[in-house]
């Protein structure tokens, strides 16, 4: 076997590959041992995931959504309290609900200082930024990206042969460069669009309640072209495998009735 990204073999290889990252909520859709070397695995967790889960839409969807990361704890948001003009940063866990402290490097005495000087039953004002979707930037195209190839590799993973296939296609090389290489300044386009809210609540039947965290699959165009399709919080997020460009995908989006359905790899969780 060898890895989908850097093509070295991998049969050595311990780790497995979250498709989506485990700090997304995801703890189901996994590749297996050997389809991403351990040095790939390392790599791309620090160089293509936490740069996306650090930017402003990745911390504050999760802490909307509640989503811890892998040490159990869900990330601060960060706001501006008004009347102090100091960074301060929200936090909320299950067993002590929510709370506020001035963000590191701010002068917290003068935070203290304008709370205390509040009359009784005075109220502040907090400024909280509320991105409906991730700027489109070079982290975010990186990181959608990187779950493409995943999501292709996952969608054939039944496949015989299928490894070497997706290694030595020559279609997926300038995408796979840019997973694992980088291009700082180029963006691969994404296109993005929102097909239900975060919260959203799902009813089938007799089930119970619950609300989808992720859905994504593949689809082809009546081009030939392959597009990975990745809803995350009930965003979607669309890119070409085979080169940075969308015209395939918004004509096919075009002739859709309804929204598109990625339904390869869902993972849902109760309601409430």
């Amino acid at each position: 076997m060898r890895c989908i990204f850097c093509k070295s073999g991998s049969d050595g290889c311990v780790s497995v590959e979250h498709i989506i990252p485990e700090s997304l909520g995801n703890t189901e859709h996994v590749l297996s041992r050997g389809w991403v070397c351990d040095g790939c695995n390392n790599y791309l967790s620090r160089k293509v995931e936490k740069p996306f889960l650090d930017t402003i839409y990745g911390r504050h969807s999760r802490f909307e959504m509640r989503v811890p990361n892998k040490d159990g704890r869900v990330p601060p948001a960060v706001g501006l309290h008004a009347q102090s003009a100091a960074k301060v940063e929200l936090f909320w866990s299950a067993e002590d609900g929510a709370s506020i402290a001035a963000a590191p490097g701010e002068n917290e005495a003068r935070w203290i200082r304008s709370l205390v000087s509040l009359p009784v039953g005075g109220k502040g004002t907090l400024y909280i930024p509320h991105p409906e979707k991730p700027e489109p930037s070079y982290d975010t195209s990186r990181f959608i990206a990187k779950v493409a190839l995943e999501v292709l590799a996952y969608s054939c993973l039944q496949v015989p042969g299928a490894n070497d296939e997706i290694v030595d296609k020559a279609e997926l090389e300038e995408l796979r460069h840019y997973v694992r290489r980088g291009n700082p300044g180029v963006i691969w386009p994404v296109h993005v669009r929102r097909l239900y809210p975060p919260h959203f609540v799902f009813s089938e039947g007799s089930s119970p309640p619950f609300q989808v965290l992720h859905e994504f699959g593949i689809i082809r165009t009546e081009g030939s072209e392959f597009y990975a399709v990745i809803v995350i919080f009930g965003l979607e997020s669309a890119i070409n495998l085979g080169g940075p460009e969308l015209g395939g995908f918004e004509r096919w989006l075009a002739r859709q009735p309804t929204r598109t359905e990625a339904n390869d790899g869902i993972s849902q969780r109760p309601a409430g």
